[in-house]
């Protein structure tokens, strides 16, 4: 499961085809942080809505990463997905209060 393979983790593979129930079942076996990010942002590249809540709702993810998986989602359209991420953001912001003034925020 903790296995990277040719297209990703086996957490790849379930979000990237929308298995959440998959999804579901390998984050509670023990799938690692590097699994779960890598299942995020294919989730945010294939639009699967479920999938980023249910990943994102394990608060594994890096702030670099939550920030990939906007510009995904965000260069893809899914407004969906974006206001998920957007909603997450306060927890895990990667600005501080000056970077914050010189950068134009969603």
């Amino acid at each position: 499961m903790n296995q990277k393979m040719f297209r990703g983790y086996a957490t790849t593979a379930a979000a990237r085809e929308g298995h959440d129930l998959v999804l579901n079942l390998l984050q509670r076996a023990g799938a690692q942080q590097p699994a779960l990010e890598d299942a995020l942002l294919e989730a945010c590249l294939f639009g699967q809505g479920k999938s980023v809540e249910l990943l994102i709702s394990s608060d594994m993810t890096r702030p670099e990463v939550l920030a990939q998986a906007l510009l995904y989602a965000s260069s893809r359209g899914f407004v969906d997905i974006v206001a998920i991420l957007i909603k997450v953001k306060p927890k895990h912001s990667t600005l501080n209060q000056s970077e914050t003034n010189n950068k134009i925020l969603l």
